[in-house]
């Protein structure tokens, strides 16, 4: 059974976007609006030089809501796959959830088995890849990121993200980080594979 990194999308891999129509910062809902976070790439090498799967674990509700096209998220997840294989990172699986509990499109809207807070994506990912939860790690920068990994036994790391605001105001992670770089640094030297200078910093 091998460890893995979960890790949530927008705020932790790439930019959040302010939409003045919603008012609200959330994921870019078309591919000319998505940038990656400073360092992310970096972070996520370290990782998968340290022998750790990746998969990203995401809630897209913006169709649901009537925000945008399946197309367009489809286009913006293709965007981010080809920016980070630029950077030499490669992701085990991407899990994504297009329902919202409060959405207007007919099939994607009320509760949903596979949107975070609930553990069903990595569930289903662990089953797959043959993943222990115990020893694997879920990163995000919301409640429901950390709800969704204690849930399904992963240890959990919060990363702040000014936007999220009451989106991250009851969290209990396990751990907390300023950035994905300094998550993976946290996660490296607690599983005993950061180089001691390294893990001697944290």
């Amino acid at each position: 059974m091998k460890r893995a990194i979960f890790l949530d999308r927008d705020g932790v891999l790439s930019e959040e976007v302010f939409y003045p129509p919603t008012g609200r910062w959330e994921a870019p809902l078309a591919p000319e609006d998505l940038s990656l976070c400073k360092g992310a790439a970096a972070a996520l090498r370290r990782l998968a030089a340290a022998g750790y799967p990746l998969f990203i674990v995401s809630n897209q509700g913006a169709f649901a809501r009537g925000n945008t096209t399946l197309a367009a998220l489809w286009a913006v997840h293709r965007r981010l796959i080809d920016l980070f294989i630029r950077e030499g990172v490669h992701f085990e699986d991407c899990l994504y959830s297009f329902t919202h509990p409060e959405g207007v499109v007919p099939h994607f809207s009320g509760n949903s088995l596979e949107r975070k807070p609930g553990p069903y994506l990595l569930l289903v990912a662990a089953a797959r890849y043959e993943i222990d939860a115990r020893r694997s790690w879920m990163v995000g920068d919301q409640d429901t990121d950390m709800a969704c990994g204690q849930a399904a036994g992963t240890r959990t790391i919060l990363v702040a993200n000014p936007n999220a605001g009451a989106r991250a105001s009851a969290s209990r992670p396990d751990f907390r980080a300023a950035d994905i770089g300094e998550a993976a640094g946290v996660i490296l030297s607690e599983d005993g594979l950061a180089p001691q200078h390294e893990a001697g910093g944290l």
